[in-house]
C-alpha cells in the first residue's frame, strides 16, 4: 500500500510541477483530478507541508480549491493539518490559502448542521487555529490573509467570548494604520461582533 501511495504522490508532484502560475485557470486541472479521486487528498496535504518550496505553494493553492468543495475530506486529516499549520511555508499566497481553509473550517464549526468537521474537531485543534490566526493577524501580511484570519477568529469567538474581546482590541488598534480593504472588512467584523453581544 505504501508503494501505491508513493506512486500517487509522485504523479501528483508532476502535476503540481506543471502548474505555471497562481491563476485559477492553471490550477483547475489538478483540482479536478483530486476531486475525482479522494485517494489523492492525503498526498496533496502532505506535499503542502513537506517540501517548503514552490511545490508546497502549488499544493496549498490546490488544497484551498479542493476544500471549498470537499471540506469533509479535511475533517479526517484535521490532526495533520492543524499540527502543521504553524509550519506552513512563509509565502503570502500560501498563507492566504491556509487562512481561507481555516475560515472554511470555522464557518463549518458554526453551522447549524452536523458535519464531519464538527464531529472530528477538538478543543486542541481550535486552540491551535486561534493562536495561528492571531499570529497572522498581527504579522505583516496583506489584506486577504488578515481578512480570513479575522473571519476565522470571529466565527470561533461566537462560542468563546474572550476571542471577540481580543479581536476587537486588535482591530481597533490597527484600523487607523491599515488599508481601505482591511478597514472595510474590519468594520463588518466589528458590526457582527456587536450584534452578537447585543443578542
Amino acid at each position: 500500500m505504501k508503494e501505491v501511495n508513493e506512486i500517487t504522490k509522485f504523479s501528483l508532484l508532476k502535476d503540481l510541477n506543471a502548474i505555471q502560475d497562481a491563476g485559477r485557470e492553471s490550477r483547475i486541472k489538478v483540482t479536478k483530478k483530486v476531486l475525482k479521486d479522494e485517494t489523492l487528498f492525503q498526498p496533496l496535504l502532505e506535499i503542502a507541508f513537506e517540501h517548503q518550496n514552490d511545490l508546497s505553494i502549488k499544493a496549498i493553492w490546490i488544497l484551498e480549491l479542493v476544500c471549498e468543495k470537499r471540506l469533509d475530506w479535511l475533517a479526517f486529516n484535521l490532526n495533520y493539518f492543524i499540527e502543521n499549520l504553524p509550519k506552513v511555508i512563509n509565502d503570502e499566497s500560501a498563507i492566504r490559502s491556509m487562512a481561507k481553509i481555516c475560515n472554511l473550517v470555522a464557518q463549518d464549526c458554526n453551522s447549524k448542521f452536523e458535519s464531519p468537521v464538527k464531529l472530528t474537531i477538538t478543543q486542541n485543534h481550535i486552540s491551535q487555529m486561534i493562536e495561528t490566526c492571531f499570529d497572522w493577524l498581527l504579522s505583516d501580511f496583506k489584506v486577504a490573509t488578515k481578512a480570513h484570519a479575522m473571519e476565522t477568529l470571529y466565527y470561533l469567538g461566537i462560542k468563546t467570548e474572550w476571542i471577540h474581546y481580543e479581536l476587537k482590541m486588535i482591530i481597533e488598534k490597527n484600523l487607523p494604520h491599515e488599508s481601505p480593504g482591511y478597514a472595510s472588512r474590519a468594520k463588518k467584523i466589528l458590526e457582527s461582533m456587536s450584534k452578537n453581544t447585543a443578542a
